[in-house]
Order: C-alpha cells, then sequence, then structure tokens
C-alpha cells in the first residue's frame, strides 16, 4: 500500500501539470491516457475482481498509447493508418473484445493465440517500433533543451511501458514492483517536463505552417549585451555563409541526408549547425529545412521542365520514394506536384 500510494502521489502532480498546460495538444491529451493507464497498471490488484476488467483493458493499451506518442513527437510525417497502426489497435482492442470468453492461461486454442498470444506479441512489435522512430529522428530536432528532454522523456515512458508489459506477460513481477515502476518514471517525467517545459509536447509538423516560405536569416537580438554576442554573431554569420554555400551547389539534394553528413561536409560540429538553422535560418526541424529545399527546387522544374516526368524530378532533388516527394511537395505547396504543374501551364496559357 505504501508504495502504491508512492506511485499514485507522483501520478498525481504529473496528471495535473499536463491537463494544466498541455490539454489543447492532442500529444497532451494523449499523455494524459498514458497517465491514466499507468493509474490502471498501479491499482489493478486493489480493484474488486468484478470490476478488474477495466484495469485490464486500460493497462493493455499503455503499449499502443506509447507508439502514438513517439509517431506524434518524433515522425516528421505521421502516418498512422498503416500496418504498424494495425497492429497497435489490436494489440489492445483484441484482448478486450475476447477477455469475457478466455482467459490469458488457458490451453492453447485458436481463441487464445488471437486474443491473446498474438495481440502480446505485437505488444513488443509497436513498442519496438515507436523506440526506433525516437532513436532515428531525435537528432532532428533543432531546439537544443526540447531535444533532449523528449529525448528522456520518451525513454522514460517507454522503459516503464516495456518493463510493464513483460512483467504482466510473463507474470514475473512482485505486487510492489508496480509501485517503483510507475513511481519513479512518474517522478523522471516530471522533471522532464519542468526542464523543457515549452514545446515538448509541440507535434513536430507544427513548427511551420504548411507552405510558408523559407525564412530568412535574422540578427541576434539587441537585447542581449553587444560583447557577449559578437563573437556568436562572428561564428554564426560564418557558418550560415558555408551552409548557403554548400547548399547552393546542390548538397540538399543527396539522399538520406542527416544532420551528421551535412557537419561532415561543411566542417561545422552539429550542434553549431543545429544553431545556425534554428537561429538564424528560422528551423526547428532539420527535415523541414531540407524538405523546403528541396521542393523549391522541385517547383522550379515543375514550371520550367513541362515534359520531364514528375517521378525523374522527385529522384532527382533527393526523394527516394515518389510518395515521399508528393507527401512533402503537398505540405509546402498545399497541391501535389501534377497539380502545381497543370495550375502553372494553365497560368502560361491565360
Amino acid at each position: 500500500m505504501l508504495l502504491t500510494g508512492f506511485g499514485l502521489g507522483c501520478l498525481l502532480p504529473l496528471f495535473v501539470i499536463t491537463l494544466r498546460d498541455f490539454r489543447h495538444l492532442l500529444v497532451g491529451q494523449l499523455f494524459l491516457l498514458v497517465i491514466v493507464g499507468s493509474v490502471a497498471f498501479l491499482v489493478d490488484p486493489l480493484i474488486p475482481a468484478e470490476w478488474r476488467w477495466i484495469t485490464s483493458d486500460l493497462q493493455t493499451a499503455l503499449p499502443a498509447l506509447f507508439w502514438l506518442l513517439c509517431k506524434l513527437i518524433f515522425a516528421p510525417r505521421p502516418r498512422l493508418k498503416s500496418v504498424w497502426g494495425a497492429m497497435a489497435l489490436y494489440s489492445f482492442l483484441a484482448p478486450a473484445l475476447a477477455r469475457p470468453f478466455v482467459e490469458p492461461g488457458d490451453a492453447w486454442t485458436p481463441a487464445v493465440f488471437f486474443g491473446w498470444r498474438l495481440g502480446q506479441f505485437f505488444e513488443y512489435v509497436v513498442l519496438l517500433h515507436g523506440l526506433s522512430f525516437v532513436i532515428r529522428y531525435w537528432r532532428n530536432d533543432l531546439v537544443e533543451a526540447r531535444r533532449k528532454a523528449r529525448l528522456a522523456f520518451l525513454l522514460i515512458v517507454g522503459s516503464a511501458v516495456g518493463v510493464a508489459t513483460v512483467s504482466l506477460n510473463f507474470g514475473l513481477y512482485h505486487e510492489y514492483i508496480r509501485g517503483i515502476i510507475t513511481g519513479l518514471a512518474a517522478f523522471a517525467t516530471l522533471i522532464c517536463l519542468v526542464t523543457a517545459r515549452e514545446g515538448i509536447m509541440d507535434l513536430v509538423g507544427s513548427d511551420r505552417p504548411a507552405g510558408s516560405p523559407q525564412p530568412q536569416p535574422r540578427p541576434t537580438p539587441e537585447t542581449e549585451p553587444q560583447e557577449a554576442n559578437e563573437a556568436h554573431f562572428a561564428q554564426q554569420e560564418q557558418d550560415a555563409s558555408v551552409l548557403c554555400r554548400t547548399m547552393d551547389a546542390g548538397f540538399y539534394r543527396t539522399e538520406k541526408l542527416t544532420l551528421k553528413k551535412l557537419s561532415e561536409v561543411t566542417e561545422i560540429p552539429e550542434y553549431r549547425l543545429r544553431k545556425v538553422i534554428n537561429q538564424a535560418l528560422g528551423y526547428r526541424n532539420f527535415n523541414d529545412y531540407i524538405n523546403q529545399l528541396r521542393v523549391a527546387d522541385a517547383a522550379e522544374r515543375l514550371r520550367n521542365e513541362p515534359g520531364t516526368p514528375v517521378l525523374n524530378i522527385s529522384l532527382d532533388v533527393g526523394y527516394r520514394t515518389l510518395s515521399s516527394f508528393n507527401r512533402a511537395f503537398r505540405d509546402i505547396q498545399n497541391a501535389t506536384p501534377t497539380e502545381y504543374r497543370q495550375q502553372c501551364l494553365g497560368a502560361d496559357i491565360s
């Protein structure tokens, strides 16, 4: 009971802060569901048997909710209607529907397999897939404090959900483990929210509106002491010049371009590249910066080369697939490449 109280004591302020500060954000609303699922995991042994199906269903949803968090926070263009989304949905929907008819410990039957075992396997799959998004995309966030806090935030939540899932599926836990896992994870998450209160739950795609023009370099604010900023501004100006020359030469067309590759070519450390792209050019995400350059190049070619296939242009500017090019182009130009070309041709004729 003491450890359960400790866990609830950590979850309560986390719930209150999230409700107060982030309830208007989609990710904030989703994280509130994660907290509710964590409460269900914590108090499940204390619930009367006839009502325990409620807490069981809530805690079973935690892997899918974590996957959604990772997709919304880190994926450049989250696609929820996918095989991964179907597995996430199955991982908690199938056990919820099967619960009245079969028990997890029943002898192997098709109902047990499809109702429990397959859903448990999908839980591990979507957990690992969510973590892969964190590992793959966290470096693309150009806001230093937010980037580190987001990484810690999702690793803490993911680790806690992973330990809880394995413990529940294999029956490896003692009851006091619930309070320890939940309390420590909630306490560490609170620290992350306080460390990067602004922007930690912003969606990646919400940093810049679709179709917005490429930002122009801006000077250092005059309110900061000039002496302290002279060296920094001179260095940033030099880095911006090198970066612009590199991109003007077409390096943004490189496939699978990463911040690390760009750092190696420009010989500018990654942390300085993040600052110049964020502070001087106004971008908060590396992929948004690269997509703006590629789409601007593609748009010019679509206007000036009406006979060149769209697929050729998409490959030339650095996209590996036509679908990823179409998606990025539509996000920025509010039209598909084909529609954009037709609009340009129609304007020329008129």
